[in-house]
């Protein structure tokens, strides 16, 4: 299991290079060849599923988690108009399919845990 600091570092990260990635020009998305793809659905898991872990109280961190979503739509909204390339659906699409991949692997590894927990 990874450290709870190490999942910070990791959470942070890549909430830079997610906000480093919306201001910048970039390229199009449909000339990326699925890399594109790659990184909006694995920014966006690693965005959601982090405080689904590190977060004892349940609200909070389902609350945070849900926060994530509209973010995502800011940060395309943002890219959009730095780019030129204007606001793409199918990248919102795939940044929300990240989230619900990061709150599945979350809710596994929070249930692995508390059983873990329970056992000792």
């Amino acid at each position: 299991m990874l450290s709870q600091n190490k999942l910070k570092i990791a959470w942070i990260a890549s909430f830079i290079v997610l906000l480093i990635a919306s201001l910048s020009k970039g390229v199009d998305s449909s000339s990326a060849f699925g890399i594109d793809i790659f990184f909006h659905i694995s920014i966006y898991a690693i965005l959601a599923a982090v405080p689904l872990i590190l977060i004892k109280k349940r609200f909070t961190a389902f609350m945070i988690t849900m926060a994530i979503a509209p973010l995502g739509f800011f940060f395309e909204f943002i890219h959009g108009s730095v780019s030129g390339y204007g606001f793409k659906m199918l990248d919102a699409f795939f940044n929300n399919l990240g989230i619900v991949l990061g709150i599945a692997m979350a809710l596994i590894i929070r249930i692995k845990q508390h059983y873990e927990r329970e056992l000792k």
